[in-house]
């Protein structure tokens, strides 16, 4: 099952798209436009004058480091790593640094939802024998008065089913594995609530997390509300970057996305309310692509309803702990986003979703895949230069230089973010300092996903 029946007969989209039809009271456009364009200007300003001063630092830090006069680094060695360092800046620290910008401009105060509507609590689940028990004590313990929680047992193999039997919840039982799409709608279908909460199986739920969402429907443009995803421990490097980059993801991008134009482009599938008669009226989940939570995003988002943000609506997530496990999970995200990209390319450039589709969405895209190649190409040509140069070893000593400084900016970029969210603490400020191994592995993994999407190799959850 696709979609969802309604009254017999199936939502016609494309008879309600609202592209062309936008008014000056549209929910997509971009706010604050002045503050956007300082914001831009300020960023570029920054960076530039980081990269002019580039040549400087570098003879002072290489000075400290190895103690060698500046004028042993011939002049074509800067000039080779500074373009180097351009792209970076361009690719990463200016778009930090506007992002940053735009999380500071001022919020539109909307007051909040103050009813307390029933909801339905949905956890689709597939042998999670491990988890899922705390999962529903977590859902069970909610702070919020009327809701029910159903489960849907995907064909579980394992104990997962009796499990979920020893506890006073609602239950769907999937004869076979059909997959999460299919999960979600048997959901959807049997849920009484005006609003319905998503989560995972392997999540554990905060319990004010219904009451902050539930607040956010504030007006009747708002079709979903996004909480805030986070991993359950950061006890590993591996565990401390996805932190990092969770709450990267969260406090900066969501936020700026959420102040310059009112919506976010991605709901998470861990923590995501969204109206019922909204999904009804997408035809429910499609089982289209690997990325199904942003599919539904952009698809009620061409219906003219936002999704907004809420950081306070917090769900724990089991983060992958080894780099097998994250291996498989990045290539299905990123293979899943593209192939939402494909199925949603009309948006692209358009003024159905404002900011998000003129802005956001391309700039995911081609930023998003457009440096991972550039970086793999930086990693292929740097060791070639350092080979065939007549000085391999002076090489290595200015590269390494500019390795230091880089690492010092993207530490930068990851401590901002905590402090922002008021998560930062020692380990993984400490950790901020060695993201380049992570941020390397993620580039390789869309590459190979793009490779996979092209190659249209079979991928399931």
């Amino acid at each position: 099952m696709n979609n969802l029946p309604l009254g017999g007969t199936m939502i016609e989209t494309a008879s309600i798209r609202l592209s062309g039809q936008l008014s000056e009271a549209s929910p997509f456009r971009l706010r604050y436009p002045a503050a956007v364009m300082l914001s831009a200007i300020i960023s570029l300003m920054v960076s530039m004058g980081i990269w002019s001063f580039m040549p400087e630092w570098v003879d002072s830090l290489n000075v400290l480091i190895w103690g060698n006069p500046t004028r042993s680094f011939p002049v074509w060695m800067h000039q080779v790593l500074d373009m180097f360092f351009l792209i970076y800046l361009s690719g990463s620290l200016f778009p930090f640094l506007f992002f940053i910008g735009l999380t500071l401009m001022p919020e539109k105060r909307v007051a909040g939802n103050t009813s307390l509507p029933f909801v339905s609590v949905i956890i689709p689940s597939f042998n999670e024998e491990d988890s899922i028990a705390q999962c529903i004590e977590s859902a069970l313990a909610l702070d919020y008065p009327a809701y029910e929680i159903i489960i849907v047992d995907d064909g579980s193999r394992d104990l997962t089913l009796p499990i979920i039997e020893r506890y006073d919840v609602s239950v769907i039982r999937l004869r076979t594995n059909r997959g999460k799409v299919e999960a979600l709608n048997r959901g959807i279908e049997k849920a009484k609530g005006e609003i319905i909460f998503f989560t995972d199986s392997d999540s554990s739920l905060d319990p004010k997390v219904l009451r902050y969402l539930v607040a956010g429907f504030s007006d009747d443009t708002v079709g979903a509300v996004a909480g805030m995803v986070l991993p359950k421990r950061h006890n590993s490097y591996l565990l401390r970057m996805q932190t990092i980059e969770y709450i990267y993801g969260q406090s900066i991008i969501k936020k700026a996305q959420l102040k310059s134009g009112g919506a976010v482009s991605i709901c998470p599938g861990p923590a995501t309310a969204f109206r019922r008669s909204v999904l009804l009226e997408t035809g429910g989940y499609r089982n289209r692509t690997l990325a199904e939570d942003f599919d539904m995003t952009l698809e009620m988002m061409e219906l003219g309803y936002r999704a907004v943000y809420e950081p306070r609506a917090v769900s724990y997530t089991s983060a992958m702990t080894g780099w097998k496990g994250l291996r498989k999970q990045r290539i299905r995200w990123s293979r899943g986003h593209l192939q939402v990209y494909r199925e949603h390319r009309g948006m692209m450039f358009s003024d159905i979703g404002g900011p998000i589709s003129l802005f956001w969405m391309p700039w995911s895209l081609f930023i998003g895949y457009g440096s991972a190649f550039l970086e793999m190409a930086f990693l292929g040509v740097y060791p070639l230069l350092v080979i065939i140069s007549s000085m391999p070893l002076l090489f290595l000593k200015l590269g390494l230089s500019y390795m230091v400084i880089l690492e010092c900016i993207s530490a930068m970029q990851g401590i901002i973010p905590l402090m922002q969210a008021r998560r930062l603490t020692p380990s993984l400020a400490l950790a901020s300092f060695t993201t380049q191994p992570y941020r390397i592995f993620l580039s390789y993994m869309r590459i190979v996903a793009y490779t996979h999407e092209m190659q249209e190799r079979s991928n399931t959850w």
